[in-house]
């Protein structure tokens, strides 16, 4: 190869690489800023790399997901999706860059049932761009958010419990053509719309304000909690129980190899005590919370894909406001 052939070689493969970290520099910044937006307006956020959310998911400590309850925060976007079959682009969640969903004002079920409550999801829409929701929806948009049309359809969802049938309305909008949002709430739906639409992007302040967040923000799956003390209407549907005012923040990611960690924030001991001693009693092989620096309670908790594992995870979900009533 000539010398001429060999710099133009390396440059091309230096604007590869130039280009590589750009995409992914602004993807990371989208994240952020979603991630920022629920934090605005919600108790518990929760992120997910598609490929984790997929029945057809090899990752190793992931193994049998789809039967141990870790994917049911994600679950309601994913019926929401279905209602819309044949209409709908079935390859939009596994094409994104990441999903995630905001939660809060937790209510139990009328009857049997997952608790309900006040949920918007953001997928960060990845190269294939996105929807085109006037091909989705044969009829007027109802409303608009940050200056996009919000569409609105019904689906059978389970959403209010065995005893109360009703169909759940949702709305979605795609906003900045980098986002789609889905929520069961229009006014919330429009708050965080019109948070990432804004020319200033403020997530970096949001984001400093959440203890722990680098440490966090590293993981392909991950929820976090800031518990609100104030205006609970039922602490059993909150995953509320065992917390005590002291208690700041939950936190749970999974790390590089087949374990999670759930790790509790707060001023004093008496919520992981209360944790702890709940733990115990519901007997599924969890080892205590432990403490882990300053205001800090940590456990491992291991995934195996069995009977046990299901359990834990449902445990789990539930501590951030997802939990069933059976």
């Amino acid at each position: 190869m000539s010398q001429m052939a060999w710099t133009r070689s390396i440059f091309i493969l230096l604007a590869c690489l130039l280009c590589s970290c750009d995409r992914s520099a602004a993807d990371t910044n989208r994240e952020s800023r979603a991630a920022a937006a629920l934090f605005g307006d919600f108790e518990t956020v929760f992120y997910s790399k598609p490929h984790l959310l997929s029945s057809s998911d090899t990752y190793d400590q992931l193994s049998k997901l789809e039967t141990s309850n870790l994917r049911f925060p994600f679950s309601y976007l994913q019926g929401a999706l279905d209602a819309l079959a044949g209409q709908f682009p079935t390859d939009t969640l596994a094409s994104s860059e990441a999903v995630l969903v905001g939660a809060k004002d937790f209510q139990p079920p009328k009857g049997l049932g997952p608790v309900r409550s006040q949920r918007c999801y953001v997928v960060v829409l990845g190269k294939r761009g996105a929807p085109d929701l006037r091909k989705t929806f044969n009829y007027d948009p109802v409303a608009s958010a940050a200056g996009a049309p919000v569409w609105n359809w019904g689906a059978k969802l389970g959403e209010f419990g065995e005893g109360d049938l009703r169909t759940s309305s949702l709305y979605a909008v795609v906003v900045a053509n980098s986002y789609l949002l889905v929520s069961n709430n229009l006014a919330e739906l429009q708050s965080v719309a019109d948070k990432l639409a804004s020319v200033t992007d403020d997530s970096s302040r949001t984001l400093s304000g959440i203890r722990q967040w680098e440490s966090v923000s590293r993981h392909e799956f991950w929820g976090y909690r800031r518990y609100r003390h104030t205006g609970v209407a039922d602490r059993m549907a909150a995953g509320m129980a065992d917390v005590t005012p002291s208690a700041e923040a939950l936190i749970f990611f999974l790390d590089s190899n087949k374990k999670s960690v759930l790790r509790l924030l707060a001023s004093d001991d008496r919520t992981a005590e209360k944790m702890n001693a709940g733990i115990s009693k519901a007997g599924v092989g969890w080892p205590p919370l432990k403490a882990s620096g300053a205001r800090a309670w940590e456990t491992a908790i291991s995934f195996s894909g069995d009977e046990q594992s299901a359990e834990r995870t449902f445990i789990v979900v539930g501590l951030f406001g997802f939990p069933v009533y059976l």
